[in-house]
């Protein structure tokens, strides 16, 4: 990718999941590793609000791409970030989110894990 400014790349994300005249279907797979570049980015550079609203978004395509584990993993690097910046109603909805998916994708460990992270 030529660019690596985490803003663009968000930017660029956006608006390959919004529908317009000439856009009828959101590019969700484009889409969704933009929002994982520039979560990565954001978090690299220690803006971690804004990494954790990347990877709230990652997460939300992944779902839409059908792929439940990877939302899932990008919900709890979202409640990670929730909890370093103190948003401890946050922390316990990204987890029990990451929960539900991983339930959904048949992973039973995994979510009883997640919901001991958001109880701890």
């Amino acid at each position: 990718m030529a660019s690596s400014d985490p803003h663009k790349l968000m930017t660029k994300a956006d608006k390959l999941t919004k529908l317009s005249l000439t856009r009828w279907s959101a590019d969700w797979k484009s889409a969704t590793q933009l929002y994982e570049q520039a979560a990565n980015g954001y978090r690299v550079a220690k803006d971690y609000e804004k990494a954790k609203i990347a990877f709230e978004k990652a997460s939300k395509g992944q779902e839409m791409l059908s792929s439940p584990w990877d939302a899932a993993k990008h919900m709890e690097s979202a409640a990670v970030l929730a909890k370093d910046l103190g948003n401890w109603t946050e922390v316990a909805d990204f987890y029990r989110k990451a929960s539900e998916l991983y339930t959904e994708c048949g992973r039973p460990q995994p979510a009883s894990d997640a919901l001991a992270k958001a109880a701890r």
